[in-house]
């Protein structure tokens, strides 16, 4: 079989490389076509995100009524509906060129809408997205402590301090102005007994930046210290061995201590004594001595001194 000549092939190898890939080019433009046009077509509603971008320098994004996607009505090839992946295909809002302060509603185009040839929109919803931006300002504002809860029976708060007093708080102009402090979480002292110490946050909106986010508190927890009176309590005279009389032989004492050792303090006989041991026969002002437990001090004696009279035997001797 004869060949062609050299330069004809030389000529006809290219067109025959080029007609290959044409043809594959084609058969793939037509299963395309077919896919978008052979089908049944349906209409469906499918929701879009929103994405936000460009947003000015020291700006900040305050709509009252956040609008995160949009429904879109889609018609279109059933199968072709069905293989959108709307979350890869965002609808873009440019806030570049927006004014600052201003109630603004941004129209979503069809063209925003990034879809499939052979697809058609036929409506969105909402068609306006709200937009409002506010200029960001810093503040160093105060914060304030939001106690819960009450130490155990018997203890107080005897003082709570924060680290730092102030925390730098950064937002919206129109928020951040109308702030004159911020509120910690709850700090719980619910049957607190000794000082301690905790790491608590601050409560304020998502617009709001804080920092430090935390604050430390130290609360000193102290017991509550009270008072006690008791009456007519019998003085026993202790290392006289002569005759004596002890007048008057009861004192009305007031005592104070811790709450929990107060509430429960009993003094029992003896527990108020005079020491007549170092005493001379005849009369002497004395004042009464009370057996305490730790941490109770005595804080009045009525009548404050006793007159104890030491009896010298008549016959010069001794009881």
């Amino acid at each position: 079989m004869l060949g062609l000549p050299r330069d004809l092939q030389r000529f006809t190898d290219p067109f025959r490389r080029r007609l290959g890939a044409k043809v594959f080019a084609a058969a793939c433009a037509f299963a395309l076509w077919f896919f978008v046009n052979a089908g049944e077509r349906e209409t469906q509603v499918l929701p879009f995100p929103i994405e936000l971008r460009n947003l000015p320098e020291r700006s900040v994004l305050t709509n009252p009524d956040s609008v995160d996607t949009v429904s879109v009505r889609l018609n279109g090839p059933g199968p072709l509906l069905a293989s959108l992946d709307t979350k890869r295909s965002p609808i873009v809002l440019d806030l570049s060129n927006l004014e600052i302060g201003a109630d603004l509603r941004i129209k979503v185009r069809d063209e925003m809408v990034r879809v499939p040839r052979g697809v058609r929109i036929l409506d969105i919803e909402p068609s306006r997205i709200p937009i409002r931006l506010e200029r960001v300002k810093r503040a160093s504002i105060p914060v304030t402590l939001a106690p819960v809860g009450e130490p155990r029976e018997g203890y107080k708060i005897h003082a709570m301090k924060m680290s730092p007093e102030k925390v730098l708080v950064a937002g919206p102009a129109n928020i951040v102005d109308r702030l004159t402090s911020l509120e910690t979480e709850p700090v719980d002292l619910t049957d607190l007994v000794t000082s301690t110490q905790k790491t608590v946050g601050t409560v304020h909106s998502d617009q709001l930046s804080v920092k430090p986010e935390t604050v430390t508190v130290e609360i000193s927890v102290v017991p509550v210290v009270t008072t006690r009176e008791f009456k007519r309590l019998p003085v026993e005279v202790r290392n006289v061995d002569r005759p004596f009389q002890l007048r008057p032989p009861r004192v009305n004492l007031t005592v104070r201590g811790p709450q929990r050792v107060i509430q429960s303090l009993t003094l029992e006989e003896g527990a108020v004594y005079v020491d007549g041991g170092s005493y001379e026969p005849g009369e002497h002002m004395v004042e009464a001595e009370v057996t305490l437990p730790p941490g109770v001090e005595l804080i009045k004696r009525e009548p404050p001194v006793s007159r104890l009279e030491i009896i010298e035997p008549k016959n010069g001797a001794r009881k």
